[in-house]
């Protein structure tokens, strides 16, 4: 048999392409049922990129049914095969092989009927970078749709053509992002702000000139007409021949930021106003002790300004020298979170080397570690502290010194303090008041109640409370007390009482010794009235009696006279005699006698002449009782004697009345008046003259009336007590 040398050469050329080819190669040949129907296909020869490929021997695979070596594949390879078979249609298809977690790129020919040849390609790392490009593809879709504003895509146009807009676009405008692409209903433009729309574009513009991103902060207007404020970041992207083409960035909302930011701004200056205006002087240090801010009560209190303080100074260069170690432990016990006062007194020396002392108060700055440091001058507080300690010293000393009981109380009247003396004149000891002492203790059971009230009254009222008691001594022994009590107040507010009590025992001997020495002397005194009375009424019988011895009109008159005036001063003696009060006359009783006693003595009928008396409850001293009674008595007898001649009808009329300190006396009638030659400040009778006397005496004056009668107004004061020898 020849053979034909062109089939052989190709024969030869075919085999080395196949045996060199990249893909790998497998020829397969069909098995039939007994129904001519393909049921698999056995591999009859691979070329050595097959094996590479599919990293299957030659021997593995030769003989096998491709399903036994392939197993599943997507789409399925045997349909393709049957497919390729009958229509003799080359098909190319990806799948994947699961028992090799390969993915191929088939290509499938069949030659022959019956047999059909399948090229191989690894696609599986290509697969791989496209299901990862797909993921990152995914992911980032996902991201920028979930992201707090827009990214975007545009051209460097003034309407800022959006080519690219991701979905936050609706969350941040208000408008679909379709509406912004290709400006198809509105350009982002137009969203920005009328006023902010040359900076965005000049500071974009300079960033693309230098090949630089940007960054810019503006204001856009939403579609519910809402200004918001929006910061974006982006830049220009390049061909490699340096062309623009486009610009590439992202949007977001920062109002609230901006908001925040405005008040905290606020919050700032309202917290610096506070630093500033508190009061009180402060400073903030930091970790290493340097005032980092001051304040201008802390420039006060210093000396230094903030210039010379801020940054420069550390807090404890101000501490005297003695301070220093004991703060600084304080200091580091902070930093270290150990337990360290919060509250604390040192000295502080100011920029004139004056030491004050003053009250500190430190605590750490949240999520710092800053301090805040407070400080309280009580330089003063100090010195009124230490001025009040000595003025309690010499209160305590002088109260030692005084012969009374001082004491003080609580408001439930427990005794807080009490002098020697006092523990001596009611027979305790300091350690008895040391026990507890209440100064009911010190009182009779029976003025418990009285002295509860006067306490509560006088704490109440807030007003000196001087009552007597009958005071307990420890042995039981009672003596009579005189206590002074007031209310002591301390920041307006009532906390106890303090006092005097005054043992009044020597005091009330000496008042029953007087007491009676004056009832003796009473007694005596009403005995010399009744004895001068008594006198004067013998007197007075004795001048009668001389009436009767004399024919003398004149004579008569005159012993008359004299009578009637002994019995004007008899009168006051008896009315004395017969009064509580031995230095006052009650003038309405003594002025009734007397009138009576005249118009008896004149013998007038009192229906003829009507006496009228106009007394008010007046009382006077013997001083000026005796004149007036006399200067009474001369008028109404110059009445009756004068005044209503032929047994004439009239009044006399008597009245004495008072005019804060001065009297008014009027004695008048409705006689026939005074005779026109009468004088009274020329006068030779011997009464009108004791008129004019007695009523010098008495520091008055007189006036004469003559309209309708006669009337005599007398003004006078009552006269003081002279003490005679």
């Amino acid at each position: 048999m020849s053979s034909n040398p062109n089939h052989i050469k190709k024969e030869s050329l075919y085999s080395k392409i196949y045996s060199s080819m990249n893909e790998g190669v497998a020829i397969h040949r069909i098995i039939f049922n007994d129904n001519d129907i393909p049921v698999n296909y056995e591999i009859i020869d691979v070329n050595p990129a097959f094996e590479e490929i599919l990293g299957i021997n030659e021997k593995e695979v030769l003989g096998k049914n491709s399903s036994d070596v392939y197993g599943t594949a997507e789409p399925p390879y045997l349909d393709v095969y049957s497919k390729v078979s009958q229509t003799g249609i080359p098909t190319h298809f990806e799948t994947y092989f699961e028992v090799m977690d390969k993915y191929f790129s088939i290509n499938v020919f069949s030659p022959s009927k019956g047999m059909f040849l399948t090229i191989f390609e690894d696609i599986t790392e290509r697969r791989r970078n496209e299901e990862t490009l797909i993921e990152n593809q995914r992911t980032l879709e996902t991201l920028i749709s979930n992201l707090p504003g827009v990214a975007y895509k545009c051209q460097n146009d003034p309407q800022w053509t959006m080519e690219f807009v991701s979905e936050g676009c609706f969350q941040l405008t208000g408008y679909q992002a379709e509406d912004l692409i290709m400006n198809k209903k509105l350009s982002y433009n137009d969203l920005i702000h009328p006023d902010d729309r040359q900076m965005v574009w000049d500071t974009i513009q300079t960033s693309l000139k230098e090949n630089k991103s940007f960054k810019i902060i503006y204001r856009i207007i939403t579609s519910e007409l809402e200004n918001r404020y929006v910061w974006e970041q982006g830049r220009g992207i390049f061909s490699s021949d340096g062309n623009l083409m486009a610009l590439e960035g992202f949007i977001t909302d920062i109002t609230d930021r901006i908001t925040n930011e405005e008040e905290i701004k606020k919050s700032e200056a309202y917290y610096k106003t506070i630093f500033e205006n508190t009061g009180t002087a402060t400073i903030i240090i930091e970790d290493n002790t340097i005032i980092s801010l001051a304040n201008s009560e802390f420039e006060k209190l210093s000396g230094y300004s903030k210039e010379e303080l801020e940054g420069k100074k550390s807090w404890i260069d101000l501490l005297v020298e003695d301070e220093i170690e004991r703060i600084m432990d304080y200091h580091n016990s902070r930093r270290s979170n150990k337990s360290t006062p919060k509250n604390y007194e040192i000295k502080l020396v100011n920029k004139d080397a004056a030491i004050r002392d003053v009250y500190v108060t430190v605590a750490l700055l949240p999520y710092t570690q800053k301090r805040l440091i407070s400080f309280l001058d009580i330089t003063d507080k100090k010195e009124s502290r230490k001025a009040l300690k000595e003025s309690q010293k010499k209160y305590r000393d002088l109260a030692e010194l005084l012969p009374q009981t001082i004491f003080e109380s609580n408001l439930n009247g427990d005794i807080t303090f009490t002098n020697r003396i006092g523990l001596k004149i009611f027979g305790y000891t300091q350690e008895d008041l040391d026990r507890g002492l209440n100064i009911l203790q010190l009182l009779d059971p029976k003025d418990h109640l009285k002295a509860l009230e006067d306490s509560q009254r006088s704490l109440l009222m807030e007003v000196l409370s001087v009552e007597e008691y009958t005071a307990l001594k420890k042995d039981g022994t009672h003596f009579p007390i005189l206590e002074y009590s007031n209310a002591i107040k301390q920041n307006n507010k009532v906390v106890g009482s303090r006092g005097v009590i005054v043992d009044l025992t020597d005091i009330k001997n000496v008042e029953n010794n007087l007491k009676a020495s004056l009832q003796e002397k009473e007694i005596l005194l009403r005995e010399i009235h009744h004895r001068v009375k008594n006198n004067m009424q013998i007197i007075s019988s004795l001048l009668n009696l001389q009436t009767e011895y004399v024919d003398d009109e004149k004579a008569v008159n005159v012993l008359q006279e004299s009578q009637n005036r002994v019995r004007s001063m008899a009168i006051i003696h008896e009315k004395l005699y017969q009064s509580k009060d031995l230095t006052h006359i009650n003038f309405v009783d003594y002025i009734q006698s007397l009138v009576l006693n005249l118009f008896y003595s004149y013998d007038i009928d009192n229906t003829q002449i009507k006496p009228i008396l106009k007394i008010e409850n007046i009382s006077l001293n013997i001083e000026t009782a005796v004149p007036c009674g006399l200067i009474i008595s001369e008028l109404i007898s110059n009445s009756l004697k004068y005044a209503f001649p032929n047994k004439m009808n009239g009044e006399i009329i008597v009245s004495l009345k008072s005019e804060k300190n001065t009297y008014q006396l009027c004695v008048c009638d409705n006689g026939i008046g005074l005779p026109e030659d009468i004088n009274f400040n020329n006068i030779k009778t011997l009464g009108l003259l004791l008129v004019n006397s007695l009523t010098e005496q008495i520091d008055g004056k007189v006036t004469i009336y003559r309209d309708n009668g006669t009337q005599y107004k007398i003004t006078f004061k009552e006269l003081k007590y002279k003490e005679r020898i």
